[in-house]
């Protein structure tokens, strides 16, 4: 499934399992630290033209995020201000990093968890 900007989106039911994910997981101790984070962030890698899909794996006791592929072979770190660290120790590969989560928002790149009501 593809939303307007062409970008692909999780079907209805991989989103209903992100939420029942996060709504376990946080509980109502850790609910401050998943309030603005998505579930998924989608980055574009330019050098084999592909796009790589960073699932919420972890948060720290700080609120940075960490986001990991499914073949674990790509982390995203997002700090606690909303910022996508830039790789100290490699070069940055997909166009997510050093951008804000507004940002990544704002051009349909993440996946909201949908709240249980």
């Amino acid at each position: 499934m593809a939303n307007v900007s062409g970008i692909p989106q999780p079907t209805r039911p991989a989103g209903v399992l992100i939420s029942a994910l996060v709504t376990l997981a946080t509980g109502a101790a850790a609910e401050p630290v998943f309030r603005d984070l998505p579930a998924t962030i989608l980055c574009y890698a330019q050098a084999d033209q592909s796009w790589r899909v960073g699932y919420l794996s972890r948060v720290d006791k700080s609120g940075d995020a960490l986001y990991v592929t499914a073949d674990r072979r790509l982390s995203i770190t997002v700090h606690a201000n909303g910022v996508v660290a830039v790789p100290t120790n490699r070069p940055p590969v997909t166009d997510c990093y050093g951008k804000t989560l507004d940002e990544l928002r704002s051009s349909g790149r993440l996946t909201e968890p949908q709240r249980a009501k």
